[in-house]
């Protein structure tokens, strides 16, 4: 092993000079053995006082998730529930009743709402085509989830009168909505207030896929349109609402489906709105996780920017087999509840900033036994879709796994294995979440209470 001492020894040396041989020591003269008078040593220089410690004077915590895609089989699904405990409103607070109380811990928690609410107006839903029942946005209200984005491609799917439909079912909910509105504040802002922390929501799409978004003629004024991406004017509109509310949260559907990267002028335009007053950006449309950047703003205050929080609940992917599928397939289904704390600090001398302090997400993944169903045996059978935290997920199956005697009788192999396989698929799934979004972030969920 090599002699740590050696570099500083080389460095004394160096620094000595050339070495010469000392006197002896009885050719000193007496006076030179004599030691030296004390030099007095002066007094330490006094600290300056320490200043006031930094005060949090408020603080509340966003929660935010993805796509509520209501696909007619996560309809079917909730359907099949009714009656059930903790289904609530027709069986749809099934759907995420694992993370219910996750979705309410947050002060103020966010939902992208991909689905028009159109129950009398509707003309019917199919593939890529949606409309919600009113139990579900209510069942997503009993839930936690306060205030929703309409400003999406689907907002169109019943057309201009199940648009507004839409946003009367969301009014009688009680829940609130951001995205659409009387020009020209069709994309907000919505004001909301918790912990002495007040909230500016503002929400835009890109495009949306159906006509619908135009005044007809003679429509009584003010006529409520939604909101279309303009990045001079969404810079504008965080602006202003910046100069008027704590902290501006923005909503964006925007983006390539499937790509688990932004694209540059996505990441131009957050940057953008962030540097405009936005404390928290968060994506949607994607239908996959992409990454969460600490935007560091001109003002120096970081910005939590989330280019796509995926999917929230939906039906896609729902032939992927693990083990047998490839990996990626299962990237729709795997999402997360991202948690921004914003809180309102005294640093003293005059001195108050409203900022992130801190942030985090939980990793959440879609169950969906549609490719278990043999509908041969039971052509009327229905999928069971739910949405599930992976940590409580994977706490139950191993609870399940550490039951079985070793060796593993013969009789039970076949459901060890099974439970083997569901263990490795949420170690997988928690993995890739964290490939994608960074370990540093990721959260473990706590235990619900009463257990996992």
């Amino acid at each position: 092993m090599p002699n740590a001492r050696a570099p500083v020894l080389a460095l004394l040396c160096a620094c000595a000079g050339p070495l010469r041989p000392a006197p002896h020591p009885e050719a000193r003269p007496a006076e030179a053995a004599a030691a030296p008078a004390p030099r007095p040593t002066a007094a330490p220089a006094a600290l300056p006082p320490a200043p006031a410690p930094v005060r949090t004077a408020a603080r509340l915590v966003l929660g935010a998730v993805g796509d509520v895609l209501m696909q007619d089989a996560v309809k079917d699904s909730a359907l099949a529930k009714r009656g059930e405990p903790a289904a609530g409103e027709d069986g749809f607070g099934w759907l995420w009743a694992d993370v219910a109380d996750l979705l309410a811990a947050p002060d103020v928690t966010f939902a992208n709402l991909e689905s028009p609410v159109a129950p009398r107006s509707g003309k019917g839903s199919r593939s890529f085509v949606f409309n919600a029942p009113p139990a579900a946005v209510r069942a997503l209200r009993a839930a936690g989830v306060d205030v929703v984005s309409v400003a999406n491609n689907h907002l169109f799917d019943q057309g201009r009168e199940g648009f507004l439909e839409t946003l009367r079912e969301l009014d009688a909910a009680g829940m609130s909505f951001v995205g659409a509105g009387a020009p020209p504040a069709e994309a907000g802002p919505r004001r909301l207030e918790a912990g002495g922390i007040a909230l500016a929501f503002l929400a835009w799409s890109r495009f949306y896929n159906d006509a619908g978004n135009d005044c007809p003629r003679g429509a009584p004024l003010p006529c409520v349109l939604a909101a279309v991406l303009d990045a001079d004017r969404a810079a504008a509109a965080v602006r202003e609402a910046a100069a008027s509310a704590d902290a501006v949260v923005v909503s964006l559907h925007w983006g390539e489906e499937y790509a688990d990267r932004p694209r540059q002028e996505d990441v131009a335009l957050a940057h953008r709105l962030a540097d405009a007053g936005a404390l928290v950006v968060v994506g949607h449309h994607p239908h996959v996780l992409q990454p969460i950047e600490l935007y560091r703003r001109a003002d120096g205050k970081v910005a939590v920017i989330a280019y796509s929080l995926g999917n929230f609940v939906s039906n896609q992917s729902r032939y992927y087999v693990p083990g047998a599928t490839p990996d990626r397939v299962a990237a729709t289904r795997d999402g997360v509840l991202l948690r921004v704390a914003i809180a309102r600090r005294d640093y003293g001398r005059g001195v108050v900033a409203v900022e992130v302090a801190g942030a985090d997400y939980v990793p959440l993944w879609t169950e969906n036994d549609t490719a278990e169903l043999d509908l041969h045996k039971d052509p009327k059978a229905h999928p069971s879709i739910r949405v599930v935290s992976l940590d409580r997920a994977l706490a139950r199956v191993r609870a399940e796994i550490a039951a079985f005697p070793d060796p593993v009788p013969p009789a039970d192999r076949a459901r060890y294995v099974r439970l083997r396989q569901r263990e490795d698929l949420y170690r997988t799934r928690k993995a890739a979440i964290a490939a994608v979004l960074g370990e540093d972030l990721q959260r473990e969920a706590p235990a619900r209470p009463g257990g996992y």
